[in-house]
Parts: structure tokens; sequence; C-alpha cells
């Protein structure tokens, strides 16, 4: 409670202790007044009325302390129980606020998704801007010695749990599917005589071919068919690519296969690739590359940021209208949301109640009684000076009833 709250607080109290007193006061002058006139029936309503009011100013006081500072048995009940009611107050949140049954009543009628699906058009561009913050944040605050040791580490043992010869047999197999790995010679195929017809190659395809022979004559007499030799060798390894029952693709089928095979069955081969890993992946360079291609991510995720039209920002933006589509129109994703929602709350509450019990009977027993009374005088005080006003009218009507009846019984 803030002090605007409490100060208003103790004047209402204090305005309804003035307000129960001056009704006590009243009694008191009418009984006086009554007993000096012999007005027997309001001398009846006033005396019961001060005999109310009495017993129920005793009863609000003995709540907080001693009336009139006598120590009278079962009198300033909440400081002598305060321990007692720490706890019961402790178990009674606890218990009824915190448990599974009361978070599912409370949130199983609760469309959290739905909320969120309303929300989120309103505020995309600030749920984007607080993912980019958060992931500048994060990778600068990742930029740490220890934390680049950390990544090459993680990344040098992940690696050297990959099985290379399974890995590339599991590859080439899949490559070798649908005779997808053919691709591979006819483009190499192609390309080769792609390299012999390309006019920029002419002076070295020229010079490798009169290479054959060291003797200058033979040179100079092969030089002028060379143009012919690149074109027809051009032309076989066209027709070649286009041939695909040819030798050559057969050849390339079987080596593939073999070599898969071998990937798959050679410890020999197997034994040299998990050696040329292992020197790699402690080889001084791995961890100096591992660490270039951290800071260059980071570089690119912190200059990309600070754009306006920031590719990281647009694809942040991008998500979160994902996320709102697919909120209105996929209903199993809304329970779904809901369901984690509530069972993450529930979770907590289990996780947090009993640190919660404790601190509430921490705190409650720590409270100087003093302090606790005023708490609880400023927070309830003002019904409890209504039962003392409703003692006082209640208790004069009660007696005046009672006179009326002896009366009439009496005659």
């Amino acid at each position: 409670m803030n002090q605007d709250l409490q100060a208003d607080a103790k004047r209402k109290l204090t305005k309804m202790k003035w307000a129960a007193t001056s009704l006590l006061v009243l009694a008191a002058l009418l009984y006086a007044l009554s007993k000096a006139q012999g007005w027997d029936y309001l001398s009846a309503f006033s005396e019961a009325a001060m005999i109310g009011a009495l017993a129920d100013w005793f009863a609000v006081v003995a709540l907080f302390r001693h009336p009139l500072g006598m120590p009278i048995p079962h009198t300033a009940i909440v400081t002598k129980n305060k321990r007692s009611i720490a706890n019961g107050l402790a178990d009674f949140v606890v218990l009824q606020f915190l448990s599974a049954g009361a978070i599912k009543e409370k949130f199983g009628s609760f469309d959290a998704a739905a909320h969120i699906a309303e929300w989120l058009p309103k505020n995309r561009q600030r749920v984007a801007g607080y993912l980019g913050i958060a992931m500048e944040h994060g990778v600068k605050a990742l930029d740490d010695r220890r934390i680049h040791d950390f990544i090459a580490e993680a990344a040098r043992k992940r690696l050297q749990e990959i099985d290379l010869s399974g890995f590339f047999a599991g590859g080439l197999e899949l490559l070798t599917q649908n005779g997808r790995h053919r691709k591979i010679l006819y483009s190499g195929l192609n390309r080769f005589a792609d390299y012999l017809e390309d006019p920029e190659n002419a002076e070295r395809v020229t010079a490798f071919i009169k290479g054959w022979s060291e003797n200058a004559f033979v040179q100079s007499m092969i030089e002028p068919f060379v143009p012919s030799i690149r074109s027809a060798v051009a032309n076989r390894l066209r027709a070649a690519a286009e041939d695909h029952e040819n030798r050559l693709y057969a050849e390339f089928d079987a080596l593939v296969e073999n070599y898969i095979s071998r990937l798959q069955e050679d410890p020999s081969l197997k034994e040299w690739l998990s050696e040329k890993k292992d020197a790699l992946l402690h080889h001084p360079e791995f961890a100096r590359q591992v660490e270039s291609l951290w800071n260059q991510f980071r570089d690119w995720v912190v200059i990309d940021l600070s754009h306006p039209d920031s590719a990281i920002s647009q694809r942040m933006v991008k998500m979160v209208m994902e996320l709102e589509d697919h909120l209105a129109e996929n209903e199993e994703f809304r329970s779904w949301i809901n369901g984690q929602i509530q069972e993450a709350l529930i979770k907590l509450a289990n996780a947090n109640k009993g640190q919660l019990g404790d601190l509430i009977r921490e705190q409650l027993v720590r409270w100087e009684d003093r302090y606790m009374v005023g708490k609880l005088e400023l927070y309830l005080g003002r019904d409890l000076q209504y039962i003392r006003i409703n003692g006082t009218l209640v208790g004069g009507l009660f007696g005046l009833l009672i006179y009326t009846a002896t009366k009439l019984a009496l005659g």
C-alpha cells in the first residue's frame, strides 16, 4: 500500500472509531437522561445499547491487544497466535490459489492464444524490434574468449562423433538414386568440351598439344592441326556425354559403387578418414577458423541490425506475421498454446509454492507485534468498527424488546 492510500485508510479508520465511540457516548447520555426523567423504555434501550457497545468494543480490542492494558486471558489473540496465523495464511494461499485445480479453473476458459493473436498485429514491429535487440545483445554478450573456446570445443566434439566413412557412403548412395550421379559425369564432359572450344583457352590448349613432343619440327607440323584436334576432341566429349549407354558411364557407375562399398567395408579407408578428421580437428587452425566464422557472424548481425532496412529485422517481422496467420487459422495450434501456458503455470506454481509459503510464514513471524497489529487494523479496522456500531444499535433494540416483553408478561 503506497503512502497516499495508507494515509487515506488511516483517516477513514479514525473516522469510524470516532463514530463508534460517539454512539457509545450518546447511548450513555440517553441512559442518564432517561433515568432522570423516568423514561423506562428509553432507559432499557440505552442501557442495552451501552452493554452491546462495550461488549463489542472489548471483542474488537481483544483481537489485537489487551483491553485497557490488562492481561485478560484469551485477549491479544493476533499477537499471541502470530505463528499459527502465519502458517494458516501460508497454507491457505498455497493450497487455495496455487493448486493445479485452482489454476485450471482460473485459466481453463481463458483463451490466451486468442488474445495473443489479437495483440500481435498491433504490436508486430515492437515484437520484431525486441527480438532484434535480444539477438544483438546475445551475440555481443557471447563475444568472449571463453565463449569462443567453448564453441570451438563443442564443434570439435560434435564433428568427432561423426562417422565420415558412413557419412560419405550415405551421401553417395543418395546421389546414385535414379542415376543422379551420372549428371556429374555429363556436366564434367560438357564443361571440358566448353573449355576446349573457348577462344580464350586456345593458346593454353595449343601449347599443351604441342607439348606432346619436344621436337621443334614435330611441333611445327602439329600446330596447323591443333584447331581440328580441339574441335574433334570437344565433339567426341559431347557425343560421349549424350550416349548414356557407352562404356564410360558404365565404368563410372562401377567406380562409384566400388567406392561406396569401400567406405562401408574397408577398415583401412575408414581408419585413414578417421585419422585425417582427427588431424584436422586438433589442428590449431581449426579453432581459429571457428572463431573467425563466429566473428563474421557477430559482425554481420550487429551491422545488419544497425541499418533501417535490416534483413534480420525484416525476417523477424515476417516470422511474427507467419505466427499471426498460424494463430488465426489453426485451432489445434491455439489449443496447444493454451495447454502449454496452463501446464507451465502449474509447473511454476508447484515448483515455487513451497518457497512462497515459507516466505509468507517468515515474513509474518518476523514482523513486530505492533507493526502486524497496525497493518491488520488498517485493513480490517473499518469493518470492525461497524461491528461496534451494530452492537450498540442491535443491543439497544434487543434490550428494548426484552423490557417490553417483560412488561407485557408481568402485566
